[in-house]
């Protein structure tokens, strides 16, 4: 069972249609970016689509003092079966397992680290989790943070991450979990980022909020 921590059991009203839905947990967030300060989720790669993305996960909520383990997976949309997108773990986690990038065929990568991740014990902090190389990925493509379709724990149908509470390595979810009525039956998304994005839309880089979005727009938040 999960400890009470895990999810966040408030429900907002949205105005537009006056549907109840639950509210995400505020336990941080997996996200990608074109930058290695971890900024940029609207990335750029050169006209060869060669290019190198980092992938942070940023702390609050009940990650602010840091984290110790991930488990997640980074969907490409669409997929793109010409291109070769190899990630690489931080090379400070001495447990790693499977492939988080997702390029149509499923996906999913767990880590973990012999120390607790943070900069300074704050909400905002920023851990670096890895980077990914990305060699003929051409075209506009989102790159969504999901749950693995590998995990660990079968409890946890969400991206996830560890806290530093050895010896409990707390599991917590960073999004709804797969299955919430709130849903509507889509799959939760945590993050999501741009690749070669000709409007300059379509990313979150951030939390994935809920109290401003009509139903609709959650809905395609969450696809």
């Amino acid at each position: 069972m999960h400890r009470s921590s895990f999810i966040a059991s408030l429900v907002l009203c949205v105005a537009v249609t006056g549907t109840a839905m639950a509210v995400p947990p505020s336990n941080g967030y997996i996200g990608v970016f074109g930058d290695p300060s971890g900024t940029d989720c609207y990335i750029t790669l050169n006209k060869s689509g060669n290019g190198r993305m980092h992938v942070f996960a940023a702390t609050g909520g009940s990650t602010s003092a840091g984290i110790q383990g991930a488990e997640f997976r980074i969907q490409i949309d669409p997929p793109a079966p010409d291109a070769l997108l190899i990630w690489q773990p931080s090379p400070g986690a001495t447990v790693t397992s499977g492939n988080v990038i997702d390029n149509g065929n499923g996906g999913g990568g767990f880590m973990f680290f012999n120390s607790c991740q943070t900069q300074t014990g704050l909400a905002g902090d920023k851990v670096k989790l890895g980077e990914i190389q990305a060699f003929n990925l051409n075209g506009e493509h989102r790159l969504i943070v999901r749950r693995s379709d590998t995990t660990t724990n079968g409890n946890f149908a969400c991206p996830s991450v560890l806290l530093c509470d050895s010896p409990a390595y707390t599991q917590v979810c960073l999004t709804l979990e797969n299955g919430d009525p709130a849903l509507g039956g889509e799959d939760p998304m945590g993050f999501v980022s741009v690749v070669n994005s000709q409007s300059g839309s379509g990313g979150s880089c951030g939390f994935v909020a809920t109290t401003s979005e009509t139903w609709s727009t959650v809905k395609d938040l969450y696809r």
